[in-house]
């Protein structure tokens, strides 16, 4: 375990989560190589769909978090069954910088954010961490403390802890990059830039009827705000789009915790206007001014 002092009390969470990276994207180069049918299976609907690389990133995933912080909880989104960890084969996910400070945290894992897209081979597919405090007394409203969301193909990592910014890099950050990364070059993220002209606004669409008849209203209405909409397919890198200032907004509904964890702590630490729903049929809501928020929270 890595001794050196930290001012940034959660960056050990980040660097767990960037080592979760890791072994993430290694299993996605390898399942890329040869998807088929027999790798594919339909979840609730035949547009949404599971691989075989989606249960075995989430398992392999869940049993290093079990290793490292074994008080922890794991919430993925295919609730697999974890594989041990061996340390002897990979004492390099091991160099973490001393955790035992932090309580009791709870992760919120999707393997892979955007399977549509990693399954036809477009880019906007990524590995996605939020972590937040435990709270056993209110389990849905405990404090969020790290985000990480890295897309392979983009060959970008974007990541903050509370009260230290969101920041990107280029590929995996190492350790330097996460402890100190005002210093090594790594950007940090602001949200909007001044003088931006025109308004996009990110969204996704749900897989059945009902909720997907209602999303097209709504968007009706939305559309009058802006000049132009974006549909990437990953809700995690939606967030981060509004982070990195590249969006004005980006709102969904009917997401699962896991979808949204790692990018919306990004977005907030950018010092966009964030909500989160504490209901599943509820909106998530990034944007870069407070009235766009309320607007969309209040539409969408």
């Amino acid at each position: 375990m890595h001794a050196t002092p930290n001012p940034n009390p959660y960056a050990p969470l980040l660097m767990i989560a960037r080592n979760a990276a890791v072994m993430a994207w290694e299993r996605m180069a390898h399942w890329s190589a040869q998807l088929s049918d027999a790798t594919v299976e339909a979840k609730d609907n035949p547009n949404n769909l599971v691989t075989v690389a989606d249960a075995q990133i989430e398992s392999i995933v869940t049993g290093y978090l079990n290793y490292v912080r074994p008080d922890d909880t794991v919430v993925g989104e295919e609730e697999v069954q974890p594989t041990p960890f061996d340390p002897s084969a990979r004492p390099g996910l091991l160099d973490i910088p001393d955790h035992a400070h932090i309580p009791a945290c709870e992760w919120h894992i999707d393997p892979i954010d955007g399977t549509v897209n990693f399954v036809r081979g477009i880019e906007h597919y990524c590995f996605s961490a939020g972590v937040r405090l435990a709270s056993p007394d209110h389990p849905a409203q405990g404090t969020w403390l790290a985000g990480l969301v890295a897309a392979p193909v983009m060959n970008t990592t974007w990541f903050a802890t509370s009260g230290a910014g969101a920041w990107m890099t280029a590929g995996l950050p190492d350790m330097e990059r996460i402890l100190t990364p005002a210093e090594v070059g790594a950007a940090r993220l602001s949200g909007t830039p001044a003088g931006r002209r025109g308004s996009v606004v990110a969204t996704g669409f749900g897989y059945g009827k009902e909720r997907r008849d209602r999303q097209f209203r709504a968007l009706i209405d939305i559309m009058e705000r802006f000049d132009d909409v974006r549909r990437m397919g990953s809700a995690a890198i939606d967030l981060c789009q509004v982070a990195q200032g590249r969006v004005n907004a980006y709102y969904e509904r009917g997401l699962g915790v896991y979808d949204w964890a790692g990018g919306a702590v990004i977005a907030r630490e950018a010092g966009c206007h964030v909500h989160i729903p504490t209901e599943r049929d509820m909106p998530v809501v990034a944007a870069d001014t407070a009235d766009l928020l309320e607007f969309l929270t209040s539409t969408a």
